[in-house]
């Protein structure tokens, strides 16, 4: 399965999440294509394979940033596993105007002005037959879409402040294959949805001095 992001990407990395919120020196960004690709591992009972690409055009090829989530959360717990969690930059931008071609579907998340507001969210990923809950009690938006291997979850919901003109992805990496991420139960997937969501809304608002 490939998740690609079609809008004529830049990235900038930083070693805290309060720099990536305060960077304003929009030179520091370069022109990339990111992707993420999600491995059935056909050759592991246990094991599923998630990884982010970053390839920048300007650089060498060799120069490109992979990282990897190894989990046992899918085939071996049978639970959810949490893919990427976004804060959506300035969706406005003519940058993100795209065309949609033949056999291709618009998903509706709802309408919002991005110079009052932020649309972020988590993609989660299961099992094809395995089903994220729905809880009346988080007040969540969510939609599901089932694959051959998988089932993909989107959580999503909105913050009452001026997006960012630079989106912010959050990527759960694991260092080897020796180590895999267990699975997380739909619980602990909106726990850490709402720390996320919570831990960038409190910095954006310290950052930028919001009210």
């Amino acid at each position: 399965m490939l998740i690609t992001v079609p809008s004529g990407s830049k990235a900038y990395s930083a070693p805290t999440l309060d720099e990536m919120i305060a960077v304003s020196d929009h030179t520091l960004y370069e022109n990339c294509s990111k992707h993420i690709s999600i491995h059935p591992s056909l050759n592991s009972p246990t094991h599923t394979t998630i990884k982010r690409t970053i390839e920048y055009p300007d650089r060498p090829a060799e120069n490109k940033e992979t990282g990897h989530q190894y989990t046992t959360g899918i085939k071996q717990d049978d639970q959810f596993v949490p893919v990427l969690f976004r804060v959506c930059g300035d969706l406005s931008a003519p940058r993100y105007l795209t065309k949609i071609k033949a056999g291709e579907a618009i998903i509706n998340l709802g309408s919002y002005d991005p110079a009052e507001g932020q649309l972020r969210f988590m993609l989660v990923c299961s099992r094809n037959t395995k089903s994220f809950p729905q809880d009346p009690e988080q007040p969540r938006n969510q939609r599901e879409d089932k694959f051959s291997h998988f089932t993909l979850t989107l959580l999503w919901s909105y913050l009452g402040q001026p997006s960012h003109p630079q989106a912010i992805d959050l990527f759960l990496q694991t260092t080897s294959q020796d180590t895999p991420m267990s699975g997380l139960v739909w619980q602990q997937i909106y726990n850490l949805y709402n720390d996320l969501d919570l831990n960038h809304s409190l910095r954006y608002i310290q950052q930028l001095g919001v009210k």
